[in-house]
């Protein structure tokens, strides 16, 4: 769901042209974007994914985002995955240090964070919301980026992460 460029061999899009067209897939239904930033060698990345990719949380995201997922910080030979930019664009979002995944959820217009996984500045990352205060942010996040998400929507999502330690 979340991994950007379709052919295995080809180079992937730059960060900007994954923005840039999930901005405009996003266009006619007034969808914001909700951006992973990950990487191959990053198992909780993997872990949302797959809780992202789960049939009820992804009808309903789907439904109010369109989705992007931005591969950085890749290693040695996996560095040709990673997104042309998008390092530097998860620096521009309160990124820099904070650990993968990191989330944010950008208006369709401007490309500017209307939230993001940082529950109170910088460093503050959730990454895998596995805490109940962890989960509640990354679901507030997702609300506040999706204002007809409903509480049940929402709670369906939360339903779908592994219960909070």
């Amino acid at each position: 769901m979340l991994v950007a460029g379709s052919v295995a061999s080809a180079e992937p899009p730059s960060g900007e042209s994954v923005l840039a067209a999930a901005a405009k897939a996003g266009k006619p239904g007034k969808k914001n974007i909700l951006v992973v930033f990950h990487a191959s060698w990053c198992g909780w990345c993997r872990k949302l994914d797959a809780v992202l990719s789960s049939p009820s949380a992804k009808e309903i995201l789907e439904r109010h985002y369109e989705n992007a997922g931005l591969t950085v910080l890749e290693r040695g030979d996996k560095e040709a995955l990673e997104n042309a930019g998008a390092e530097d664009l998860l620096i521009s979002y309160a990124g820099k240090d904070a650990g993968l995944p990191f989330t944010a959820v950008l208006d369709r217009k401007s490309l500017r964070a209307i939230a993001t996984s940082n529950t109170s500045g910088p460093g503050t990352n959730v990454g895998f919301p596995g805490k109940t205060d962890e989960l509640d942010h990354f679901v507030w996040m997702l609300r506040k980026g999706a204002p007809r998400m409903t509480a049940a929507e929402a709670e369906t999502i939360r339903a779908a992460f592994p219960a909070p330690r």
